[in-house]
């Protein structure tokens, strides 16, 4: 049985984005955004603060971002409103209900190029404050929803960070195994992963340097 406690997880967060304010994009958000098309819409999953999804719209892309926080899609929206940007939308979902993650992307492909309706997923420190049964229900609901030839972008918290320092530490994190993972979106979720790297370095903050993994791959 999981030890994550929803509600007092929900209140953390709404608690943590009312106040919390980052405007610099992350290292994974720079390399994606290196490596897809102008024409993909991007869907961020847990998009928190923002940070990620503002930089992805300032850049010229179709953003549709979720995150559980009504404090965070609130302040997102607010800022791009703020900003004139039309072309980012922010909705409150849970990514282990189906009905929510098929409606985020269902937007996404409506939303997207005529020409070119592929859907980027990105995920940035997402699946590891996920405990498993969520996991499970999210990885199964981009399984039955993305299209053949979409793209899925995942970084997270790595098992060999398990014993590593946190700054923010008073949340639920779960540490990944990411072979294991790897082998899941191959073997079970219809995924060909492209792309794994596992190491320090790539999501440091203040003196926290996690051990993190990056895993890239094509839906089938």
């Amino acid at each position: 049985m999981s030890d994550k406690n929803q509600s007092l997880e929900k209140d953390y967060w709404n608690n943590f984005y009312s106040k919390w304010v980052i405007e610099i994009p992350s290292q994974f958000c720079v390399q994606m955004l290196t490596e897809v098309d102008k024409q993909h819409t991007i869907v961020e999953f847990g998009s928190g603060n923002g940070r990620d999804s503002h930089y992805i719209a300032h850049q010229g892309h179709m953003v549709v971002a979720m995150d559980l926080s009504k404090e965070a899609v609130a302040r997102s929206s607010s800022v791009m409103a703020e900003r004139g940007i039309e072309h980012a939308v922010f909705s409150i979902g849970d990514v282990a209900d189906e009905k929510d993650v098929a409606r985020i992307l269902a937007m996404a492909r409506a939303r997207g190029h005529a020409s070119n309706s592929a859907v980027v997923v990105y995920c940035r420190f997402l699946l590891h404050s996920l405990d498993e049964g969520q996991e499970e229900r999210f990885l199964t609901a981009l399984s039955g929803h993305m299209a053949a030839g979409d793209s899925l972008y995942l970084e997270f918290r790595s098992s060999e960070d398990a014993g590593m320092k946190k700054i923010f530490g008073n949340h639920y994190r779960r540490y990944i195994d990411t072979d294991n993972l790897m082998s899941e979106l191959n073997d079970r979720y219809n995924f060909a992963t492209e792309y794994c790297l596992t190491g320090q370095g790539m999501a440091k903050y203040r003196d926290e340097d996690p051990f993190v993994s990056r895993v890239i791959a094509k839906k089938l």
